[in-house]
């Protein structure tokens, strides 16, 4: 029997937070990873009943569709995402289980929505960005969309707050910036040196040194700005502002100078990202309609706001 979900990467930091909310919230849950004996050890201190676990290496290529065979929901939690979860999302649309993951890769965000056509075809969900970055700056530029429908240009920054430093998280931001820094002008995706283009933005209260990063936030941005003009910053670890709290910032200008900015506060950004992602998973299991989106834009802005230890605010 299927589960209702099937969390990928369950021994690592964010799958296990994620297995968590989704056990508290009364699902099933399959956990998946490499060393069985620290999935079983993760399923007893659970103690429940609901909780099976499958060994699986996504270096065996039979393992994608043995995961995705697993549960109504697949919940992919393993990183590098540009270059490990298209197997994975494959497996899903074969499959029929609807599809999320945490990715943060601009390269990983564009390559899934760009499966849009494919899922609708195939009838399947297919979600990513859902933790911190991506959804929290795309929930800021939704919100301010509808005070600005046209704008000229996006711009987003996040500053996170860690209580982790995982392996996988830094081999992610190795792969992801070996692509240098990136940025959406005229329309055109545009690169250049990593590190370049630094500027100052306030939020948070704090005047933040920020540099443009190739992150998910950028394709976000763009499909929920529509502007032709795109920016998405992040201010380095250990910068200014070290208060505990994690931060993210939205600015669209109008053609005629107009701006509207709005600000995101939250907690520790793997607690954000596993509430996300659970809520996300928990939507997916209710069938919304097939095609590849967003979290944000699966849950809305107003749902995002709603998430625990998170205010918005609009204007300033």
């Amino acid at each position: 029997m299927r589960s209702d979900f099937v969390v990928l990467g369950a021994t690592g930091t964010a799958g296990n937070l994620i297995a968590g909310h989704l056990v508290q919230q009364g699902g099933t849950v399959t956990l998946v990873g490499r060393d069985e004996g620290r999935l079983a050890s993760i399923a007893a201190r659970f103690d429940s009943g609901a909780v099976t676990v499958l060994a699986a290496d996504l270096a065996d290529p039979a393992s994608p569709a043995a995961a995705a065979r697993a549960g109504k929901v697949l919940v992919n939690t393993v990183g590098p995402f540009a270059r490990l979860a298209p197997p994975v999302v494959s497996a899903c649309l074969d499959a029929g289980t609807a599809y999320v993951d945490i990715a943060n890769e601009r390269a990983a965000v564009r390559a899934l929505l760009d499966r849009d056509a494919e899922a609708r075809e195939r009838g399947v969900a297919l979600v990513t960005g859902a933790g911190f970055g991506p959804a929290a700056t795309e929930a800021l530029v939704l919100a301010l969309g509808e005070r600005m429908a046209d704008p000229a240009s996006v711009v987003v920054a996040s500053a996170a707050t860690t209580a982790y430093d995982t392996e996988g998280v830094r081999a992610t931001v190795a792969e992801a910036a070996a692509e240098g820094a990136t940025v959406y002008r005229a329309g055109e995706l545009v690169r250049f040196r990593l590190g370049d283009g630094a500027t100052t933005l306030t939020f948070g209260g704090v005047g933040r040194t920020v540099i443009p990063v190739p992150t998910g936030d950028l394709e976000a941005a763009r499909d929920a700005g529509g502007a032709p003009d795109v920016t998405a910053y992040a201010a380095p670890r250990g910068g200014t502002g070290t208060d505990g709290r994690s931060y993210a910032y939205a600015e669209l200008t109008a053609g005629d100078g107009r701006r509207q900015v709005a600000e995101l506060s939250t907690g520790e950004g793997f607690a954000f990202t596993a509430a996300l992602a659970a809520a996300a998973a928990a939507t997916l299991l209710d069938g919304p309609r097939p095609g590849a989106r967003t979290a944000a834009r699966l849950l809305g802005a107003e749902r995002v706001a709603a998430l625990p230890d998170t205010t918005v605010q609009l204007g300033r």
